[in-house]
């Protein structure tokens, strides 16, 4: 038999909470809805007075926030699943603070997987992931499509089998392909392994000075140490690691890499 999940919903829009309703009833028979509110401070009250297990939040709603919400818990002791209509930049957001999220309209299926997802990794939100969520879903420090924006003071969330780990973007030398994982090389420290596809970081950091190499590296350009010529040509690392450069993504990364030294005053 499966356990019962207690969650409540906390939307502004009265047709947003009752699809998401009837949709966990179809979908997610376990989970039961035991509220609902239409703002922050109802959603406060909600919380405190259901001690639910799972909270779907929206983010935008007239005067406080979900993130005020969760701001007003000295502890977030309970799941959080964002429901969102952001659209742009959300996508990125959201894996960079490895935090769940669901676009609406809400799709079935992506719901199923969210909700077994928090099963598997029951447990709270670090407030670390709530501020690079807010930083990167900020649309005045969020990069335009044709910048690229440096990585000096951006972090990034990576969720692992033992936690979640919260590392600066400066401080990764590159990130390597090893299947359905993707093995962070740190500056300090052991490396990281992730159970996400390098595809799916190449996607998250693509406004930022990493570039992908080759099929099975993502490289930081901060840690070049030199390029040498060839077919596609040779990268060496700062932690002396030497990396293929595919001969098709050769002149794309030599003109980001004079883009790099122009931008961040590393002119050679």
């Amino acid at each position: 038999m499966q356990q019962t999940l207690r969650a409540v919903i906390i939307d502004d829009e009265t047709n947003a909470r009752e699809a998401l309703t009837n949709l966990l009833r179809i979908i997610c028979p376990e989970v039961e809805v035991c509220g609902e509110a239409k703002n922050a401070d109802q959603g406060i009250e909600l919380i405190g007075k259901e001690k639910p297990d799972l909270v779907f939040l929206d983010i935008q709603m007239p005067g406080k926030t979900g993130f005020d919400l969760l701001a007003s818990f000295e502890k977030v002791d309970f799941g959080v699943i964002f429901t969102t209509a952001y659209q742009e930049y959300a996508i990125r957001a959201f894996r960079f603070s490895a935090i769940d999220y669901l676009l609406k309209p809400i799709d079935p299926d992506e719901l199923r997987a969210a909700v077994d997802k928090f099963k598997s990794q029951a447990g709270s939100i670090n407030p670390q992931q709530i501020q690079i969520l807010q930083e990167h879903l900020d649309p005045a420090k969020a990069p335009r499509l044709i910048e690229r924006k440096r990585n000096d003071n951006q972090r990034i969330a990576l969720p692992t089998a033992e936690g979640i780990h919260f590392v600066q973007m400066t401080e990764i030398i590159q990130c390597e392909s090893l299947g359905s994982y993707t093995k962070f090389h740190l500056v300090k420290g052991p490396a990281i392994v992730v159970s996400r596809l390098l595809k799916e970081y190449e996607e998250i950091l693509d406004n930022f000075y990493f570039f992908r190499v080759h099929q099975s590296n993502i490289i930081n350009l901060e840690h070049i140490k030199r390029y040498v010529k060839g077919d596609g040509g040779q990268v060496w690392m700062s932690d002396n690691t030497e990396i293929e450069v595919s001969r098709r993504r050769k002149d794309e990364f030599l003109a980001l890499l004079s883009d790099f030294y122009v931008n961040s005053g590393k002119l050679r």
